[in-house]
């Protein structure tokens, strides 16, 4: 009676920010202070966003439980999203034009066989914008062909898929907040995420062969939403957690990281009177492609 509901909160909420492959272990360094003084002198001007090409392979893995009359139904899903960037000079005070392309998505097994034909039938999907000197690429537009409702509640249009960083750039050490309301509409269906992100520029790190600076942050948020679904009309309320490493190269390239995300939600359907829980567990990973 509810299944037609898993995709749908699925894809929805689960769209931060993604990441990298495993990390190495640390070797023994100097104290922290004696380390970060160092850093900071091989390394004193801050890291801003510029003109740059990327290639990258996304990962999205999703356990979805929700409970219906006390039995629990658990799905797994998961695609991998293959995605060009483009950012080009030079920045107006819009900022810099830029295009993401979705080039090819492949769905994991686990995807019911209705969304995973929609979705494997993607090719060149571009988002044209302008990325802003935080990293939130803004007035995406789908440039060539058009989206399904699946693949716009995948991709969430790209906002916030390069970590955010201060407007004045970053630089080992710094630390920032950001208190954000983000929308997002796809397929009738109304989403809205307030979000407070904490974020710290921790480590000078060697990733995916460049030096880079790895940005951990933490996120909580609370989402709300309401839609249509078959005709029948839904709500969507909760709350989540999410925790992320990115990794920023020196001349500005996002080069990968990973994100874990929580949120415990409720779908409530208003004709029938009923409260459906549901938990998202989501886990994303970026790496770069030559």
């Amino acid at each position: 009676m509810t299944r037609w509901l898993i995709p749908a909160a699925a894809m929805l909420v689960g769209a931060a920010r993604a990441g990298a492959q495993t990390l190495a272990v640390d070797s023994p360094r100097p104290p922290l202070p004696v380390l970060a003084a160092l850093q900071a002198r091989l390394s004193p001007d801050a890291i801003h966003y510029g003109p740059s090409v990327g290639r990258y392979l996304i990962h999205r893995r999703l356990r979805v439980v929700q409970s219906y009359e006390g039995h629990p139904q658990t799905q797994d899903l998961g695609a991998r999203l293959f995605v060009s960037t483009v950012i080009s000079g030079p920045a107006d005070s819009a900022g810099y034009p830029a295009t993401f392309i979705i080039d090819s998505i492949l769905p994991d097994s686990g995807l019911p066989p209705p969304v995973a034909e929609d979705i494997s039938k993607v090719r060149a999907v571009a988002f044209a914008g302008r990325l802003g000197p935080v990293g939130e690429f803004r007035s995406a537009a789908v440039a060539e062909g058009g989206l399904s409702h699946n693949v716009a509640q995948l991709v969430g249009g790209f906002r916030d898929f390069l970590p955010r960083i201060p407007a004045a750039g970053v630089h080992l050490g710094a630390t920032w907040t950001d208190t954000l309301s983000v929308t997002q509409r796809a397929g009738g269906t109304e989403m809205r995420r307030h979000i407070v992100l904490h974020s710290t520029a921790a480590a000078w790190e060697v990733h995916a062969g460049s030096r880079s600076l790895r940005i951990e942050s933490t996120t909580t948020y609370r989402t709300e939403g309401s839609g249509l679904n078959g005709g029948q009309a839904f709500e969507i309320n909760g709350t989540g957690t999410s925790s992320a490493r990115a990794f920023l190269a020196e001349d500005g390239r996002f080069v990968g990281g990973e994100t874990q995300d929580s949120a415990s939600l409720v779908i409530t359907l208003p004709m029938q009177q009923l409260n459906i829980p549901v938990t998202q567990l989501l886990q994303s990973s970026v790496v770069t492609l030559p």
